[in-house]
């Protein structure tokens, strides 16, 4: 199965982190807590919080989802995926204060079910973010350092881009992968881009102007897969394989971000903007002209997110809007979109719990007899106990598969979170 999306662990944050760039993801699994206690085998007596307090943090998580196609797409019927993850993060200065101040972290991933998008629907934005090639795999594997007091922050190795680039925290409760790694990078590069479920190696550079203020650029090996021409997965099935060539090229990020109302002592409504672009040097194919051929690929984005109603601590209203722009000629996509809402706390005395409602829009470059692709999603995630939530979500798919055509479908999703 295959499809893109976001799945990350939040790090042990370094002080040039107070400017947060990495969306939240959907799968709440994966998200830490914020306290050892707060995972359903709880703190092992202890044990957890004092490895933490030694800098040794392991996580573990699990998702679990069915999704049913009820009417339209390409045939019915259900499909089940489910992604586990595993990471640990080291501070070697706090483990050690005779070594130097030095974040290591290691993630693996065990992938496995069926993809809704490629058996079912046959849409192209992918309905699932956990949907993916089966196999269990190396994911991340970098090291980070921060320089000139904490302003310069470096991290090298087995990267992601979708964790530190465009993302939106009030788009991550979604399941369609387009509110995470979205298609204006993910149809346009080759083989999606360092994303889930595959990094690739790089390095990532981010400097904090001011406590509101950040720009970024990273530089990644051009194609994680290691199958330009075809995209086969099984090339890099296990994560192991580093290889770089001349039809590979390189993948490039770039990104300016502000905040408002985030540092301490605010007490107006946060928000977040971003303006970004990126830059894939291969080969790109013209999407008109047979046999003629483009150096580069390259488009430009927005991101936004901001808290418009606010109840009491994280509860309250907030809105969210993407979109970026690629050249037309050498593009599957010319032009996506998403947005949508995100409220907290909406029903009284479940002031964890989560709904959203957002719409995903693609433009394609050159239809056949579809010239978008849109994606209406509401879902609900209900926080159970910690370490545990239940998602329901419903997706309605408007000319899936565009540039060609297939039935309107929806979409029935039940997901569970587990960290434990």
């Amino acid at each position: 199965m295959m499809g893109v999306g976001l799945a990350v662990f939040a790090t042990m944050p370094t002080a040039a982190e107070e400017v947060p760039v990495a969306a939240a993801a959907s799968r709440d699994a994966l998200i830490e807590t914020g306290r050892e206690s707060d995972h359903l085998t709880g703190d092992w007596n202890g044990f957890r919080t004092r490895l933490v307090d030694r800098g040794v943090h392991f996580q573990f998580g699990y998702i679990g989802e069915t999704m049913s196609n009820v009417s339209g797409g390409l045939r019915g019927g259900t499909s089940y995926n489910g992604l586990g993850e595993m990471a640990v993060n080291l501070d070697l200065h706090q483990i050690n204060n005779a070594w130097p101040e030095l974040l290591i972290r290691a993630s693996s991933l065990w992938l496995h079910g069926d993809s809704p998008s490629g058996q079912r629907v046959g849409d192209t934005q992918a309905l699932s973010n956990i949907d993916a090639y089966d196999s269990i795999r190396l994911y991340e594997l970098w090291v980070e350092r921060s320089f000139a007091t904490d302003r310069l922050n470096v991290r090298a190795g087995l990267l992601l881009a979708d964790a530190e680039f465009t993302g939106t925290e009030y788009g991550g409760v979604f399941f369609n992968s387009a509110f995470g790694w979205p298609q204006w990078v993910s149809a346009n590069a080759i083989n999606t881009g360092p994303a889930f479920f595959v990094a690739a190696p790089g390095i990532r550079l981010r400097y904090v102007i001011n406590p509101a203020t950040y720009i970024q650029a990273a530089v990644y090996d051009g194609d994680s897969f290691d199958d330009p021409a075809g995209g086969n997965p099984r090339k890099n099935a296990n994560g192991t394989r580093v290889h770089f060539s001349t039809d590979q090229g390189t993948f490039s990020m770039y990104e300016l971000g502000h905040r408002i109302n985030q540092g301490k002592g605010a007490t107006g409504l946060p928000g977040t903007y971003k303006v970004g672009a990126w830059l894939h040097n291969g080969r790109f194919a013209d999407t008109v002209v047979a046999g003629v051929t483009h150096n580069n690929n390259y488009g430009g984005y927005f991101a936004g997110e901001q808290k418009v109603w606010r109840e009491e601590g994280d509860q309250g209203l907030g809105v969210f809007l993407r979109a970026g722009w690629t050249p037309r000629e050498r593009s599957a996509f010319e032009f996506a979109t998403d947005f949508g809402l995100n409220y907290v706390g909406l029903i009284p005395n479940r002031n964890e719990d989560t709904v959203g409602i957002g719409v995903a829009y693609a433009q394609a470059s050159q239809p056949v007899t579809a010239d978008y692709e849109v994606v209406l999603e509401i879902t609900y995630a209900f926080q159970v106990r910690s370490g545990l939530s239940i998602q329901p979500s419903l997706q309605q798919v408007f000319n899936p598969g565009a540039p060609t055509k297939v039935p309107d479908a929806t979409v029935l999703a039940l997901r569970a979170n587990l960290t434990f």
